[in-house]
């Protein structure tokens, strides 16, 4: 049994929309028309029998021998020929499939990412935002994910008060380190990074509140003698002594 603990994961709505609909209308297609090459190949394939979604574990056979494995630790390659007996026969258990009825490979992914970026090109005019010289890669969606997270829960916070005072109350919530609420750990954790340092830069990109407390830092921190909590208070306009809400 694996002892490797399960992880929450954030996925926007707009994405799990998008999945149904491909699983409701594409997919079926798909698997209907590769299901007799798929019975044909089945030698080759790993046939999954049995699926332990408690333990996260599939046992099933594989070139005529009985073989057990953790999903988790299945290679890309194994993955990719991974089957089960679905409603027109012998379908991959994986959730995007080619026109041969298995997972895309790299190459196909390849080819996927170049077309997208052909159609992005194509769609562009005066008013889109400049397009980079080169095809964007899948990590770049790693990077609009934790932007757009980041953003997001940002919003939360502000709720509906004016600029100042939602800015205000954001980077009260920013100096006091709440692991549980802090937008800036949340999606530190999200992206499995070691230190929230990390995840520092994508702030830049929200507003200008690295900035300010930049700027606060060379101000106040020259003579030595300023403590952190002052600091925070006069940057925060909450009183000298630190006073104000918390």
């Amino acid at each position: 049994m694996s002892t490797k603990p399960k992880q929450d994961h954030y996925v926007p709505e707009d994405a799990i929309d998008s999945v149904d609909t491909y699983c409701l209308l594409e997919r079926p297609e798909l698997a209907r028309a590769a299901a007799r090459t798929l019975a044909r190949k089945h030698r080759d394939l790993f046939v999954v029998k049995r699926i332990d979604y408690a333990d996260g574990r599939v046992r099933g056979t594989l070139r005529g021998v009985e073989r057990e494995y953790a999903i988790s630790a299945m290679p890309a390659n194994l993955r990719r020929i991974t089957v089960h007996e679905g409603e027109f026969g012998l379908e991959a258990l994986a959730v995007f499939i080619c026109r041969g009825g298995l997972m895309p490979g790299a190459d196909s992914w390849k080819r996927y990412r170049h077309a997208a970026w052909r159609r992005m090109v194509g769609l562009a005019d005066e008013t889109t935002p400049r397009l980079p010289a080169k095809r964007w890669r899948w990590h770049d969606l790693r990077h609009t994910y934790a932007l757009q997270l980041l953003t997001y829960l940002e919003n939360l916070m502000d709720g509906e008060e004016p600029d100042h005072a939602r800015r205000q109350r954001r980077h009260r919530s920013y100096l006091t380190g709440h692991i549980r609420y802090n937008p800036l750990l949340i999606v530190s954790r999200r992206l499995g990074h070691s230190s929230p340092e990390t995840t520092y830069a994508y702030l830049e990109y929200t507003d200008d509140l690295i900035h300010d407390f930049e700027e606060a830092f060379r101000n106040w921190l020259g003579d030595g003698e300023a403590t952190y909590a002052q600091i925070a208070a006069h940057a925060l306009g909450v009183g000298a002594n630190g006073g104000g809400a918390p």
